[in-house]
């Protein structure tokens, strides 16, 4: 059964928000790990939207594409009294890339189908749905899977920094903040400043848009339900010249832990983890320091003298961590996993 008591409402009230650059992103990425190109699109997309096996009728759902330059939603509909909807489904763009994938509101939380790229059958998609849980269970069994840290030399002097996090839900319910109170939290590094989500919402609509990470009292929270699986989330800041220590605090056990440092770096140093090794990513060379099953109160600092390295256009950033995450594999967003556990 679906929790209805009043604070699990007010949670659902905080995740109607319009559709966000990073999940589209990450839907791409995850597509572009798990497909190859082919050469015609589906001409219609027939779905249902369902919930422990039983259609949902009357939810939202929206249609969106991802292309090597553009993103977005190309059509809505509502499903209908057996859960199903439809849509036409545009050519492929001729660009080489192309992914489109449907999202159901459902309760107040937004659920994602898998992400189909051109080819694959346009029948039998699937929305799943599921109930809610506010429960302190069901809360600490969240879990950071992955943390991405990519770290290049500011034009100013300091450092360009961006995170990707994926944070696991593990059960098979939907965890929602007692209250509407966020169900995850991460601190930022003391002294960081320039906070950014890169979270500009896909909406018409010129409202003021809502984002899924806000920074709260030095900790970056979730302002979204989590829904079983995984969640990846995506901010950047600086460190400015001067700070010298990129003190990286931690949020509960990291499965997987790793930092990437833009070469050269000359006078920078790593502790907390394992020795470096090289890697390469849109032709820029990096050390990358991986650690595993980190524990809470474990310490990982970044020390420096001086810039730390040659300094880059911040644009580069971008490009940079795109293809990095794509080759570490760490944004998973739409593909479903079966979960471990039962909800609590």
């Amino acid at each position: 059964m679906t929790d209805r008591t009043p604070p699990e409402r007010a949670a659902r009230r905080t995740a109607r928000r319009p559709l966000s650059l990073m999940h589209l992103l990450a839907a791409a990425l995850a597509a572009a790990l798990s497909f190859s190109s082919a050469a015609h699109a589906q001409a219609t997309l027939n779905g249902r939207v369902v919930k422990s096996g039983t259609p949902v009728p009357g939810a939202p759902v929206e249609l969106h594409r991802v292309a090597r330059d553009t993103s977005g939603l190309i059509a809505r509909t509502v499903s209908d009294a057996a859960g199903r909807f439809t849509f036409p489904v545009p050519p492929a763009d001729t660009g080489g890339f192309n992914v489109v994938f449907a999202t159901a509101m459902v309760e107040g939380v937004r659920y994602f189908g898998p992400a189909l790229h051109p080819g694959d059958p346009g029948t039998g998609y699937q929305v799943v749905a599921y109930d809610t849980t506010s429960s302190k269970g069901a809360i600490d069994s969240l879990r950071v899977s992955r943390r991405d840290v990519i770290l290049v030399a500011g034009q100013r002097g300091g450092w360009e920094i961006a995170e990707v996090v994926r944070v696991e839900n593990p059960l098979t319910r939907t965890v929602v903040g007692d209250g509407g109170k966020p169900v995850f939290g991460l601190p930022i590094p003391p002294g960081a400043t320039d906070f950014q989500t890169d979270d500009p919402a896909m909406s018409e609509s010129a409202e003021e848009r809502p984002r899924d990470l806000l920074l709260m009292g030095g900790r970056v929270v979730a302002t979204v339900p989590l829904t079983p699986g995984g969640r990846d989330f995506f901010f950047r800041y600086r460190m400015p010249a001067g700070t010298g220590t990129l003190a990286l605090p931690l949020s509960g056990r990291t499965d997987t832990l790793a930092l990437y440092v833009r070469q050269p770096a000359p006078g920078v140093s790593v502790q907390g983890l394992p020795k470096g090794e090289p890697f390469e990513a849109e032709g820029e060379q990096f050390m990358r320091y991986t650690g595993t099953a980190l524990a809470p109160d474990a310490k990982v600092a970044v020390r420096w003298r001086g810039n730390g390295g040659a300094p880059v256009d911040p644009r580069l950033a971008a490009g940079v961590v795109t293809a990095l995450v794509l080759v570490a594999g760490a944004w998973f967003a739409l593909r479903r996993r079966p979960p471990a556990a039962t909800a609590a």
